[in-house]
Order: C-alpha cells, then structure tokens, then sequence
C-alpha cells in the first residue's frame, strides 16, 4: 500500500502502536495525516471504537483498513531522499545535489528542517546561491504558501504552546465584528514565524479575563479552543479549515465555562447540569457535533457524566445545597488520562476526579479566594498552594501534604518549573505590605533556596494563559517581566545569578496598562506575548529573531480591501506607516523601495508547519492590485 502524498485518517485506538508514533511513522512515508474524514481523505485506518468516524469514511466510499494494515504500512522502508547537501562540500556541490535528486521522495514532516539546515550553513559560509534559489522554488512547487504575521482583528486573549516545544498557538477574540470571528494562529518557535492561520472562527478563540482557552492534545495533532462564546471545538492545528473537526455545546452561558482536553485529543470534558455532582461531563470530540440539554439539542453519543453524588462532607466543604452541582474554575486532564485536576471557588479548593469512577477522588481546601490559586508540578506528581501563612506541598495523587514551609504572603501566583522546582512570586502591589521577592524552593524535597529580589510583574493564572515568569525548559534558568516593563534573564544554579535584561513589550494599550506574559519554549527561544504584540529572543544571548505588531492602522490608503471574501486577509500593516498585501500564491503588494522589509515579516509555510525563509528566492513583487492581479487569480473578480 502506497499512502505517500494521500491524506490520512486514523480512527479510534491502537494496541500495538500509539497514535503519535503511528502519526510519525505515516508522515516520514510522506502521507498527510488529518484529523478528520471529509471529501479530501483518501485512507482511514481504523482501531478499536472507530465507531462513527470509521462508519462515516465507508458511507463516503474512502477505503478503511484495520490495525494490522497500519503496522504493515509502518513497516515499510520509506524512499530516502538524497537532496540534502553538505554545506562544506561549497555552493557548487549542493546545487549538483539538489538538481540530481529525486524530489519525488521528499517528505516534508522528515525532510524539511535537515534542508533547512544545511542551508541556512551554506548561507553563513557562502552568503545566498542559487542551491537556495533552487530549493525555495521545489518548496513551492511542492505546495508551500506564502505567511504574514498580521491576521488579528482583535486582542490575542489566549496562547498555549505545544507538548513538543516547537509550535506556539495564540488565539484572538472577534473585535468589532463577532460573525467574522477570530483567529488561532500558529507559530514555529524555531524560526518565529506564522506557519498555519485557522481563521474566520465565529465570535473568536478564547475570551478576555478567562484562562485555558487554547489546549493541545499530547502528540500536538489536535487544538481544542473555546469559541462562539460558549462552544468548544477542535481543529486539526496544521489545516486552515475554520469550521472545528468536532464542537460541543451545552448551556448557553454569556461567557466560556472552561474545559479539560484529553491528553488523546478525542474527548474533553465540558461544563453540564448535573446535580448533586460535578456539573461536568465527558463528551466525544472525534468528529461531528456533541450538544445536549439544557440548552442544546440532543446530538451525537450520550455524554459520560461525572455523577457520582457528593459527600456530606464535600457538600458542606464547598457550601452546596443538595440540588447545587459543582463547576471547576480551571481544569486538565492528566496524561495518562486517569484524572482530570483543577480548582474551584477562584482557587480556595483543588480537587481531583476519577475519570473511570465518574466522581471526586479527593479535594483540599488550599487557601481564600485572594490567594494564589493551587498549582500542579509540571510532571503533576505534586501540587502546592499557600494556606494561612504556610506553603504546601502535597501529593497530587492523594491529596496528602508532603512538605510544609514558611509562606510568602501576598504572593501573586506560582509557578512549577521542571525537576519539582517552586517558585513562589509576591509581585508589588501598594495593597499589600509584603516586598516584592521570589522565593525559589524545592518542591521535591521540600527545601527553600533563595529568594530572589526581583520586581516581577504581576499576573492572574484565573484570567490569562500565561505568567510574568518563565522557567526554561532544563529548570536550570528562568525569566520575569518586571514591574517597570522589562525582562530579566536569570540562572538558578547554587548561587542566582542575574544574566540579561532585555527590552520587554509595550505595555499601553488603548491607554490601558496591560502586562505580556512569557513563555520559555524549544531551541531556547523566550517568547513575549502581549495583547497586540510577540516578541521572539535568543534566551542565551537576547537577540530578537521575530517582533511583530497586530491590529495596526496604517494612515496610508490600504491597497485593496476584500472585505471577508478571502481569509485569511492577505493585507497586512508593513509598519505603522504602511500596508501591503501577501497572497499565499506568492503574490506581494508593496510600496516600491519597501520590499527589504519583508523577509522579517514573511516566510513560505511548507505543510504548514515549517517556515521557509523568503530571503532565499524571488517573491512575485507588484506594486498595487492591479498589476498583482495578473499573478493572482483571486484578484481578478475584483478589477475592472
């Protein structure tokens, strides 16, 4: 069986490999693996609990093979591809390699970043060749699209990065127009630029002042959001496709309700009338819409709900009637998808439920509501949250405190880094007489290290999906943004050491003040995420390798304006001073003389994931809409 170049579904369970491996081993074959069966899929390969999706393939004609086809499959020795030059070889050489290869056996998920770079090697000993000049133009013949960064209408309200590292999702609201909706758009953290844009999403990603809009399933092939107020979708995170695979409504609430997304991506459980209970229940996301009472009609599989009743005591803990369910304020689902943890009453208790048992397996009161909420360690062994001047550390499994230390009071949130290490932040805040610190402790051990004398920002793990803190990815560093807008750079070993500090974001907005978060991702990229803007640096060095601006409004004339007749909007604000225009064809709109502006804010997206540098090779260069439209078929329509 030949599944290079076809577009893949994989349906249901495996048993003898995991979706994330079956998903690698296709995609190094060369096929495309998409999250669900519409009109484009040519294969399914189904496992145990298929069920609807493998049905819905067969009504369409689309060949499904069982498990034992797919590991037949991924056995199979995938053709090499010969292309990739040797950078020392010199420029000569790796265009003799690049015209001599097959391009037939490129597959993009395994070849393109080892192409990459080895170019991006040739570039610094030889400067740009026609080998890159070659190797832009099989990119795009192969299908790569043309990105810019500039497609929120609104503020960016949510973010979430990849299990991996390398992809940062950021979702913005509608603005001013809820039916032409938001934008979820994805970045690839090592070269910092837009590789995908799901756009036109009804009412926008995620909603000002809630947290965990945006949630990854655990091999990053799907993306679930909250959307069109109180709905919740998941798209496939390298499709374009504005309508979710699979959405769920239930209760028509005047804001999002919060969800856990399961680590399989297949699930999530979503807020439901369950009285006695907690009001909430697991629905199927595989495909389809899932919807039921109160206010929904009865749609898709019955929903699994959490109805084990309440305990005495739980009832009389958390102040509920016997008719009063109970609602999460923030939730997630465990990785081995035996528990689903989270905090209720803005953080005074944390509790956890057994998915298998349908009820609460355990809950601690962990402070009052103006506290820092309960936080769970990154490996979700431990979890720690502050109660009457004290620090706890307990076992997230039971419930049970391990360790015991001074508390920091006033302190705004906190923050698991990798290893089990804590840190403690009580940011300034004229309300509260504590200075400002971070307290660094162990949470493994339950050891304080050190404090740190740093004036960190402060943030609300209840209202945003970031923190003004940042661990690096090894544990070993961190980085804060101050209260004065700044970001320092520091090393955690026996003794803390400052390292950098670097220009953080514009902090007015509207005439608002409004604090950036900082997520510390793969290839040791710090990234700053503001309301309007995102800013990418080399962590060890401070170099900025991606700034961007959104929702600007350039004095100057737009060049053409489609309306929403094309997403995403191909016109983009160049500077504060000028727009342009970028088709995914290859087409740009552009002031003559401003077109060395562009490889900072363009790049070619190969499967949508992998930017391309534009530098590399020729865009297609018009200077108004006109003459664009030569080279752009969909301009035509709109030129007399």
């Amino acid at each position: 069986m030949i599944v290079k170049g076809s577009a893949v579904v994989l349906a249901g369970r495996f048993t003898e490999v995991s979706r994330a491996e079956a998903k690698r081993g296709l995609e190094a074959l060369g096929a495309e693996v998409i999250g669900s069966v519409s009109a484009r899929t040519d294969l399914v390969f189904a496992g145990a609990d298929a069920g609807a999706m493998a049905e819905l393939a067969a009504a369409q004609d689309v060949p499904v093979h069982d498990e034992a086809a797919l590991l037949a499959v991924l056995s199979s020795e995938p053709a090499e591809f010969a292309g990739i030059p040797d950078p020392s070889a010199g420029p000569d050489a790796a265009l003799e390699r690049l015209r001599g290869a097959d391009w037939s056996a490129f597959a993009p998920v395994r070849d393109t970043v080892p192409l990459r770079e080895a170019l991006e090697a040739l570039e610094q000993m030889d400067g740009i060749t026609e080998a890159h000049r070659l190797a832009t133009q099989r990119m795009r013949e192969a299908g790569a699209v043309l990105r810019h960064p500039d497609v929120h209408r609104g503020d960016v309200v949510t973010h979430a990065l990849s299990p991996c590292g390398r992809y940062l999702a950021i979702g913005s609201w509608c603005g001013g127009d809820y039916d032409r909706g938001g934008a979820v758009q994805i970045w690839e953290v090592a070269t910092a630029r837009c590789v995908n844009v799901i756009d036109g999403i009804r009412g926008g990603a995620g909603w000002p002042g809630t947290a965990r809009n945006l949630q990854w399933s655990s091999d990053g092939s799907r993306i679930a959001a909250e959307f069109d107020t109180n709905l919740t979708g998941v798209w496939d995170p390298h499709r374009a496709e504005a309508a979710p695979i699979a959405e769920a409504f239930f209760f028509a609430s005047a804001k999002p309700t919060g969800f856990a997304l399961a680590p399989d991506g297949e699930r999530a459980c979503v807020f439901q009338e369950t009285p006695h209970a907690f009001q909430s229940s697991i629905v199927s996301m595989l495909q389809g819409r899932v919807s039921g009472p109160p206010d929904g009609e009865e749609l898709g599989p019955e929903p699994i709900r959490f109805s084990t009743p309440l305990s005495a005591e739980a009832r009389a803990v958390f102040g509920a009637d016997e008719e009063a369910g109970i609602l999460f304020d923030r939730a997630f689902w465990s990785r081995d998808g035996a528990r689903i943890y989270g905090d209720i009453g803005q953080g005074r208790w944390a509790v956890s439920l057994d998915v298998e048992q349908r009820g609460l397996a355990w809950f601690r009161e962990t402070g009052s509501a103006d506290g820092p909420p309960p936080e769970w360690s990154l490996d979700e062994r431990l979890l720690a949250h502050q109660d009457g001047g004290r620090l706890v550390i307990s076992d997230a499994l039971t419930g049970e405190p391990t360790a015991d230390l001074a508390g920091y009071p006033g302190a705004s949130f906190l923050s698991w880094g990798p290893g089990g290490r804590l840190a403690v932040v009580v940011s300034p805040d004229p309300d509260v007489a504590a200075d400002p610190v971070v307290g660094i402790v162990d949470g493994t051990t339950g050891v304080h290290r050190y404090d740190l004398p740093v004036d960190v920002d402060s943030s609300d793990p209840h209202r945003s999906d970031g923190l003004t803190w940042a661990w690096s990815p090894d544990g070993e560093r961190a980085a804060c943004a101050t209260a004065t807008g700044r970001i320092e750079v520091w090393a955690l070993g026996e003794q803390p050491e400052r390292l950098h500090e670097l220009d953080g974001l514009r902090r007015e907005v509207d005439g608002y003040t409004s604090t950036f978060d900082l997520v510390w991702a793969s290839h040791d990229v710090l990234i700053a995420i503001g309301r309007r803007a995102l800013r990418f640096f080399r962590a060890t060095t401070g170099e900025i390798i991606g700034d961007f601006a959104f929702d600007r409004a350039p004095r100057a004339p737009r060049p053409l304006d489609l309306g929403s007749d094309l997403l995403p909007d191909p016109v983009f604000a160049l500077d504060g001073e000028t727009w342009a225009a970028a088709f995914e064809s290859g087409a740009v709109i552009v002031e003559p003389g401003r077109e060395d502006a562009l490889p900072d804010l363009l790049a070619w997206s190969v499967a949508n994931r992998f930017a391309w540098p534009v530098r590399w090779g020729d865009l297609d260069i018009f200077p108004d809409a006109r003459a664009a439209a030569r080279a752009e078929p969909r301009l035509a329509p709109f030129v007399g």
